[in-house]
């Protein structure tokens, strides 16, 4: 990669950091590209340059790039956690807590999603979905896992990580819709309910 081409990807970069806050901020709509532009001190035809799509296709970026560095960041997540060896209540204790790291350090991804999801095309929207279903996958391969080395009982392991996924992350974005972070001690109670449910 040229300098040239370094400089280019970091000035993208800082186009979508500084549109997903203002989209997060005021709203899609609300965001003109004369007010994207005066932020990040650059004239409005080389952000077209960047983005020939104009400000549809930079929202699209935003939420692509926001939901691969989410969904990687789950992957790793759950490499960590299940590859530790440990107990499974331990297991599924950091995965609560990992999962709700995550989720609370990027709160802007979540308000542009819900407020602007609709402004999003078809194939945009299952590119989305089709990246979301990745940690499902992911942790039902680990819970196989665990059942070879007869941790777990025998069970639908995809219904098993999609319970245990959607639960935890509905009550993570409860907390954050009240301005609240999950307490440690209802992580526990959590990841302890799911230990009795899925133990031999």
């Amino acid at each position: 990669m040229t300098n040239r081409d370094m400089q280019a990807a970091e000035r993208k970069q800082q186009i979508l950091e500084i549109a997903k806050r203002l989209f997060a901020e005021k709203g899609y709509h609300a965001t003109s590209m004369r007010e994207l532009n005066k932020e990040i001190g650059m004239a409005e035809a080389l952000t077209y340059h960047y983005f020939p799509g104009g400000k549809l296709e930079i929202l699209k970026s935003v939420l692509q790039s926001a939901q691969e560095e989410r969904i990687s960041s789950f992957v790793a997540l759950f490499g960590e956690a299940f590859d530790d060896g440990g107990p499974l209540d331990r297991i599924l204790l950091d995965l609560i807590d990992g999962i709700a790291g995550r989720l609370m350090k990027d709160q802007q991804y979540f308000q542009i999603l819900i407020r602007e999801r609709s402004l999003l095309d078809h194939e945009q929207k299952e590119a989305l979905e089709s990246l979301t279903r990745q940690p499902f996958r992911t942790m039902s391969a680990c819970l196989m896992e665990l059942a070879s080395r007869e941790q777990l009982r025998p069970m639908d392991f995809e219904m098993a990580a999609s319970q245990f996924l959607s639960h935890v992350v509905v009550l993570i974005v409860q907390e954050m819709i009240n301005g609240r972070v999950m307490p440690h001690a209802e992580m526990k109670r959590i990841a302890d309910f799911y230990v009795q449910l899925w133990s031999k």
